[in-house]
């Protein structure tokens, strides 16, 4: 027999069986609702961290890709400019001629270009153009080319997608170079460290370094006439277009501080579309580089590089006919001493403009 009992007052009366069940059924709903509450939270959580570990797991083996698939990493020490997050170290390596000899470069080219379209339209065009035979490695003497970029802004590492194109572009030329740094007018001191730091680190046999901006048409089998380069005073030159009383600009895009330069002219400098040095005074330039502490570099490369850096290391600019100065535009009469061999290089060259001149 069931044992009942009231509950409430004269407006109802319910057993206690029936408010037991009532009870139980509620306890029931909430344990429902709090195991719901859990399962919807869980994984938002689960995901967070499945997508930080992914992320860390893609960017190590992205990092730990082969040599051949032009992707590694060289940590030369914790400085971003310092390390390569796209390489390709087997650009100067030996090559074997069909009469069974070896060659390796005496000189390497690094020509500072940039992320993006216009970047990619001037790297084809140098392939295809002056820099054809450097590419194909028929060159006489041996002369290596190599693209040297910054990482673009939007991209954050090597295994962002933004920067799947410059990936696919390494694969298939393996020329290209990038530092972790982000790409911008005012980082091309750090570009053209990273370019002296990857020649000397992967390309140990080239006697001499020319760094090329890559709006510029050369003709690099004219280097070997460069006598300054050839002369015994050349492990302390630095050869290109001698700029003097050059005045200091406070505003616009040249702009420097006066904090960080108080004197109104540059010491001489070279014009920085082309110039050349032997391997010995880039490591030199490297070695005082290395001790500038955190602090960031000079903004305007071709000043820092070759007057503040190279008076440091007891090194200066010389200059020399056949290397432009910076407002040597492709003119016809530029076009004309480049074709006859007075002129090594002409700058402010667009990449449709190097098609034409490599046609006619």
């Amino acid at each position: 027999m069931a044992v009942t009992a009231t509950v409430g007052g004269a407006c109802g009366r319910l057993s206690i069986s029936v408010y037991v069940r009532h009870l139980l059924l509620v306890t029931l709903v909430m344990m429902a609702m709090l195991l719901t509450v859990s399962l919807l939270t869980a994984p938002t959580v689960w995901t967070k961290h499945s997508h930080c570990e992914a992320t860390a797991d893609n960017r190590k083996h992205e990092r730990s890709r082969s040599d051949d698939d032009s992707v590694n990493t060289t940590n030369i020490s914790t400085s971003g400019h310092r390390r390569f997050i796209v390489n390709n170290v087997h650009l100067c390596e030996g090559v074997v001629d069909d009469d069974g000899v070896t060659s390796f470069p005496v000189y390497v080219v690094v020509v500072h270009s940039r992320p993006g379209q216009r970047g990619r339209m001037q790297r084809d065009a140098i392939r295809v153009t002056w820099g054809s035979p450097l590419h194909r490695r028929v060159a006489e003497p041996d002369i290596r080319l190599a693209f040297m970029l910054g990482r673009d802004r939007e991209c954050v590492d090597v295994s962002s997608p933004c920067s799947a194109a410059v990936r696919r572009e390494s694969r298939l030329y393996r020329d290209v170079i990038v530092a972790d740094f982000v790409d911008t007018y005012r980082s091309l001191s750090l570009k053209a460290l990273s370019g002296l730091l990857w020649a000397r680190r992967h390309c140990r046999s080239a006697r001499y370094i020319i760094k090329v901006d890559d709006d510029v048409y050369m003709r690099p089998e004219l280097l070997p006439r460069v006598q300054q380069l050839m002369s015994d005073s050349s492990d302390s030159v630095i050869v290109g277009s001698l700029n003097v009383n050059s005045a200091v600009q406070r505003r616009g895009l040249w702009r420097v501080d006066e904090r960080a330069f108080p004197a109104t002219v540059f010491p001489p400098y070279c014009s920085g579309n082309v110039y050349a040095m032997t391997s010995s005074v880039a490591d030199r330039l490297l070695a005082v580089a290395k001790t500038d502490g955190k602090s960031a570099p000079f903004p305007l490369e071709d000043v820092y590089i070759t007057a503040l850096l190279a008076t440091s290391v007891g090194a200066q600019c010389v200059h020399d006919d056949a290397f432009p100065h910076w407002d040597v535009s492709p003119s016809r009469t530029n076009v004309d001493r480049l074709r006859n061999g007075s002129l090594l290089a002409v700058h402010n060259v667009h990449y449709t403009q190097m098609y034409n001149m490599h046609a006619s």
